[in-house]
């Protein structure tokens, strides 16, 4: 392919509508149900694992949806991410008993980016949101 080619193909605007948006369950070990995710930009190489993790892909943009009151169970990431809060509030807890002094707020419009080794787990307050960036380079 000539570099005026590439150009081109690296050049094309890409629009994702609300109504274009694929919307699939989150699933995983001890999650519970009623959360969903979509990729939103990027491609998911390779497919889902069989617990519902899409682990070795980068510069891909993930969307989650969290009803009101759903909790992400204890976890580690083991990759940096970039999380921006659309809607809602998404709590980052730091304890695994939960303990409210150990937890985070990040109400709608905040950006978040870490998590790589921190175990934490999430929860929604309201109906929550949030876009997750995982960039290939740091």
């Amino acid at each position: 392919m000539s570099a005026f080619v590439t150009t081109l193909v690296l050049a094309i605007t890409l629009y994702t509508l609300p109504h274009d948006v694929h919307w699939m369950p989150v699933t995983g070990k001890g999650v519970p149900s009623g959360a969903t995710y979509a990729i939103v930009a990027g491609k998911a190489h390779p497919p889902p694992h069989k617990s519902g993790a899409i682990r070795g892909m980068c510069d891909v943009l993930f969307r989650y949806r969290f009803p009101d009151g759903f909790v992400y169970p204890w976890h580690v990431n083991n990759e940096y991410d970039i999380y921006t809060v659309l809607k809602g509030t998404l709590v980052i807890g730091f304890d695994k008993s939960h303990a409210a002094s150990a937890e985070r707020a990040l109400p709608a419009g905040s950006v978040m980016q870490g998590l790589k080794t921190e175990p934490h787990y999430g929860r929604a307050v309201g109906e929550t949101i949030f876009d997750v960036f995982e960039p290939c380079a740091l």
